[in-house]
């Protein structure tokens, strides 16, 4: 498992810290403020009060050696941005910042995060996308225009191969694997059958899925 440093503890770095250490991860969590870490401190392998924009305290305590260093500090936006300059600065391998606003996700670019991620406007995105395509479960964007889409196979496609249903060429859309209710299966052949309780893996354009969602309910 990875070594991983979360710094800032308000909601959003609590909740990542606690759910990567959940999941076997080494976690070292920091904040400039003593409650936070007496408040994590059971849930992750060290809590340690420092200051990230402070450059020789993230070199004294290793943090260009760990894995993965997540930025993810609220409403203090220099502290944010002298923080990941600080992480570049002692050549952290892989540097993840939590942005404000898509000028903070440039300059947070700029001074040396390699992944940028924006938690309300992410979340802002998929409950949007739940609420316009009512049929989808989850949303996945990664890019201006396509995305991944968890689908639940409507009554009209059971018993229809994917072959039959020409996703692909219809609506621009490709199953990439199928869930079912004790198993994956990746990479579906095009005969692959589909049946009650299948929920497809999607990987298509946006307006293809909407498209997919109008004509299903004129049916």
């Amino acid at each position: 498992m990875a070594q991983i440093a979360v710094i800032g503890l308000g909601n959003f770095g609590y909740y990542l810290a606690c759910e990567l250490s959940r999941k076997g991860h080494e976690v070292i969590a920091l904040d400039v403020r003593k409650d936070p870490i007496q408040k994590i401190r059971q849930e992750v392998s060290e809590a340690i009060v420092a200051d990230g924009t402070n450059l020789e305290t993230l070199k004294s305590l290793g943090l260009q050696d760990l894995d993965v260093n997540i930025v993810a500090i609220g409403t203090n936006m220099l502290a944010s941005i002298l923080t990941t300059f600080n992480l570049q600065q002692i050549r952290a391998k892989l540097i993840y910042a939590k942005a404000l606003s898509e000028e903070h996700a440039q300059i947070l670019k700029y001074v040396g995060a390699h992944h940028v991620v924006f938690p309300e406007k992410d979340m802002a995105l998929t409950i949007a996308q739940r609420i316009h395509n009512p049929n989808m479960i989850d949303y996945l964007p990664f890019h201006e225009d396509y995305a991944i889409f968890e689908f639940p196979a409507p009554l009209s496609f059971y018993g229809k191969t994917l072959q039959e249903l020409d996703l692909i060429n219809r609506y621009s859309l490709q199953v990439i694997a199928i869930k079912k209710p004790s198993r994956f299966v990746f990479i579906p052949r095009a005969k692959y059958l589909i049946e009650k309780d299948d929920i497809l893996i999607i990987l298509g354009l946006q307006r293809g899925m909407e498209k997919l969602s109008r004509d299903l309910e004129r049916h």
